[in-house]
């Protein structure tokens, strides 16, 4: 979704026939490629975080330090998942004004990246709530249940927003 929307930027930025919208589209540009980078490393993290739940689990099951171990590692792998929605969901309120004003040869991207950032959230919350059964008594469980839903807070509208937006250039 980064991608693309850092893509339709590229395709707008610097063309005269959208020299109105050209610094809007170099800001959107810098926050889609931002998210970009952020979201690559936070993948990373989300590989690395399932390797320490698995390494936890694999823990004799009379080893004492098991269950400290399996709730410290589910808390990482619960974070990180959700930092990954929260980003993602930052993209679509990108896709509205890049569909309206953004090269109109593009708009189809901007209609894939909204598609794929609404995705993206909910990927990455199913991971979240796997793990909240394993994070019941822990102390930050219900600041994950409510980031969770402050992740999915108006995904439909953005997306359906930027959807109409793309659909009456085309």
């Amino acid at each position: 979704a980064a991608g693309l929307i850092t893509m339709v930027c590229d395709l707008t930025i610097g063309r005269p026939r959208y020299a109105d919208f050209d610094a809007q589209a170099r800001t959107i540009r810098a926050v889609a490629e931002d998210a970009r980078t952020r979201l690559t490393d936070l993948i990373q993290g989300d590989i690395d975080a399932y390797q320490a739940v698995a390494t936890a689990y694999k823990l004799a099951k009379d080893d004492a330090s098991r269950p400290a171990a399996i709730v410290a590692a589910t808390v990482i792998a619960t974070d990180t998942p959700l930092a990954i929605a929260e980003l993602a969901a930052t993209l679509l309120p990108l896709c509205t004004p890049l569909a309206t004003h953004g090269n109109r040869t593009a708009v189809g991207d901007v209609v894939a990246a909204a598609h794929l950032a609404v995705a993206a959230v909910h990927a990455a919350l199913i991971n979240v709530t796997a793990n909240l059964p394993t994070l019941i008594d822990h102390p930050r469980h219900h600041e994950f249940v409510a980031r969770q839903a402050a992740a999915q807070t108006d995904l439909t509208t953005h997306c359906a927003r930027a959807v109409a937006a793309a659909t009456a250039r085309m």
